[in-house]
């Protein structure tokens, strides 16, 4: 029988042989066997392998996968691109959510930050040295996205960071293109779209983060958002708003 030895699958696909045999035990990749009773991947589980571990790469679950694997066998791409495309957008929801998250609490350690320090009493620590707790009159706080240098600043009240990227995310959901520009991203929209709603929200934030530059632009049959930074705030921008297609 003609096929791929373990080792051989392994050097091909850069899963290691344990990680072949797992996925055989799951039934997700299960090879022949020789009349010797040796595992013979061939041409077919090869590519079944590279398409796993692409999709591992976009942060699919193994069931996920399997359910891929099966629509692939069909020899149809729609059904598979149409599948994958809703998993991958998940993941994006997911992704952008957990920015979000580590946004909001990046503030709360940069608060928490800015109270050690000004205030060093003699003896033990007490109410204003920052050691025990946050001053109830601070209600704002200074957002720096993870990576970023300290100009690509936001100011935004406490545990409305995650509420900001929903409301983007809900919006963004209405796009119909994005294609790069210069030093940003331009997002196409139907007319339909609430223009009002797309320009109170890009002022706000344009208010506290003011290293975003907005400009929307309005056709005969699309609304373009244009979003553009310094080259710091790239990734945020690719974060929130996404990359072009």
């Amino acid at each position: 029988m003609n096929g791929y030895k373990i080792s051989e699958a392994a050097n091909r696909t850069g899963f290691s042989e344990s990680a072949l045999r797992f996925y055989e035990q799951q039934g997700v990749v299960v090879p022949e066997r020789t009349s010797s009773g040796y595992r013979s991947y061939n041409a077919e589980d090869i590519e079944s392998l590279q398409f796993l571990a692409r999709a591992k790469r976009l942060g699919l679950t193994l069931d996920e996968i399997s359910e891929l694997l099966l629509l692939l066998d069909d020899d149809e791409c729609r059904p598979v691109q149409d599948r994958m495309r809703a998993l991958v957008t998940e993941r994006i929801d997911e992704t952008q959510a957990k920015i979000g998250d580590l946004i909001a609490f990046t503030g709360q350690l940069q608060r928490a930050a800015a109270r050690l320090g000004p205030h060093t009493p003699d003896g033990g620590c007490d109410d204003d040295c920052g050691c025990k707790s946050d001053s109830p009159a601070v209600t704002t706080r200074t957002l720096i996205p993870l990576g970023a240098s300290q100009d690509i600043s936001c100011s935004i009240e406490p545990g409305q960071a995650v509420e900001r990227i929903e409301d983007w995310k809900a919006l963004l959901a209405q796009a119909v293109g994005r294609q790069p520009i210069p030093s940003g991203i331009r997002i196409s929209f139907t007319r339909d779209v609430d223009i009002a709603g797309l320009s109170q929200l890009a002022a706000s934030e344009q208010t506290c983060c003011q290293f975003f530059n907005f400009t929307i632009g309005i056709a005969s049959d699309t609304v373009s958002l244009d979003v553009t930074g310094p080259g710091d705030a790239q990734p945020v921008i690719a974060s929130i708003f996404g990359v072009a297609a």
